[in-house]
């Protein structure tokens, strides 16, 4: 039997309730299974933007997996009561190409600038030995037969992996106008990741991690950030608190 993942709904999202384990087994089932999966690296923000915009709405909503990212999410499950913790989608696709290279799984990664996606992919593959990267492109296409013809190419590879990283909701559209051609991959939106591992940009040190306050650190080394932050969330507290917090 296929393994079911407990769901919350929150302003009219469902969240997944999982741990890093628990979302890794669906996935690697569902694989197994030749379905394809889009993961969804649920925030606030990406919710807020949804409300605006209904297609990327629609796309959250119908998504196979969707974790529990933000720390502003995390904060009002607990609220409605739920146990969760906070599950970084960075960190989830780290896990999923710690199992590709265990497993031989062809991986193909889409997006960032050329020079970040160069060094990203050098650097994955010296942290993973044996990661087999079978197909790689940067983000900056034109969407029109160029994109057409990358994703092609990319499908023709027969990745069992994809880390698609164009920003919200860009990617989040992208992989589920295409999903198609993937039959049997997981498909995951992994935002600024490959400025991550291609060393351009740093994470918050582990202990702001555990404290949920890596949205500080992101502040604070961004400063542009703050801007498009508080349009986003001030509005998401105030809705949720509008709902009361119903289950």
């Amino acid at each position: 039997m296929a393994t079911q993942l407990k769901e919350a709904r929150l302003l009219g999202y469902p969240v997944h309730l999982v741990d890093k384990t628990q979302a890794e087994t669906f996935v690697q089932e569902a694989l197994s299974r030749q379905k394809t999966v889009q993961v969804v690296t649920l925030n606030p923000e990406m919710m807020m933007q949804g409300d605006e915009n209904p297609v990327l709405s629609q796309i959250l909503k119908a998504a196979d997996v969707i974790l529990p990212d933000g720390a502003g999410l995390v904060w009002a499950l607990r609220k409605q009561g739920h146990s969760v913790s906070r599950l970084p989608g960075i960190e989830f696709s780290e896990s999923l190409l710690k199992w590709a290279a265990e497993t031989n799984q062809p991986v193909a990664l889409v997006g960032a600038a050329e020079s970040v996606l160069a060094l990203a992919v050098e650097n994955l593959q010296t942290r993973f030995p044996g990661l087999r990267i079978v197909y790689q492109h940067h983000g900056f296409f034109k969407p029109d037969e160029e994109e057409a013809k990358i994703v092609q190419a990319c499908a023709d590879a027969l990745p069992k992996i994809v880390l698609v990283a164009l920003g919200v909701p860009r990617q989040e559209i992208w992989i589920h106008r295409h999903k198609a051609l993937f039959p049997g991959a997981v498909m995951v939106g992994v935002g600024g990741s490959l400025d991550v591992w291609s060393g351009k940009t740093l994470r918050a040190p582990a202990w702001m991690r555990r404290l949920n306050l890596e949205w500080l650190y992101r502040i604070s080394s961004e400063p542009w950030r703050i801007k498009r932050i508080y349009k986003t969330l001030p509005m998401f507290v105030v809705k949720v608190w509008l709902a009361g917090f119903d289950r």
